[in-house]
């Protein structure tokens, strides 16, 4: 009888640690799904302008396109590289989206004309998160590696 006792609460123990195995499982493979849906519908966007220049790049997940017409009538696409996207994605997770409006520019030479007012923007889904101005060729050290990315592809698809 007293085996009975010691047995049962360890049965039941058992039980409950798989269920919450399986629960931590079942939630790991939903978050995984959730990130390949924001990747799909992730769009990054950088601009710089000043009064004699304009240039705009919009990356997503099927192409690379650049305008230096600030009506957007002329534009050039590029078909993305799956491994530049996985690149510009793993950048991506590694910025903390909420505070792009927040972050301070390192430099100021905008306000002189010293360099062109550059913005970054993370569209995901319908929500759109803008920086505040920087200058451009000069971004915060936070978003760096990422827009060093974006203008880097450009570069070498127009190359190609």
């Amino acid at each position: 009888m007293k085996l009975l006792f010691i047995l049962l609460p360890i049965l039941m123990l058992n039980k409950e640690c798989e269920q919450t195995k399986s629960s931590d499982s079942s939630t790991a493979i939903h978050s995984e799904k959730t990130s390949d849906v924001m990747q799909e519908n992730t769009t990054i966007s950088y601009q710089a302008t000043t009064r004699g220049f304009y240039e705009k790049i919009w990356v997503t997940k099927d192409s690379l396109t650049v305008t230096n017409d600030r009506n957007q009538t002329e534009k050039i696409s590029y078909a993305m590289q799956k491994a530049d996207w996985d690149e510009l994605m793993s950048l991506l997770k590694a910025v903390d989206i909420t505070t792009l409006p927040e972050i301070e520019a390192p430099t100021s030479m905008r306000d002189y004309d010293g360099a062109a007012f550059a913005t970054l923007s993370v569209t995901q889904d319908t929500l759109e998160t803008t920086s505040n101005s920087f200058d451009h060729g000069h971004p915060p050290k936070s978003i760096e590696a990422l827009v060093n990315k974006v203008l880097s592809m450009r570069k070498a698809y127009q190359k190609n």
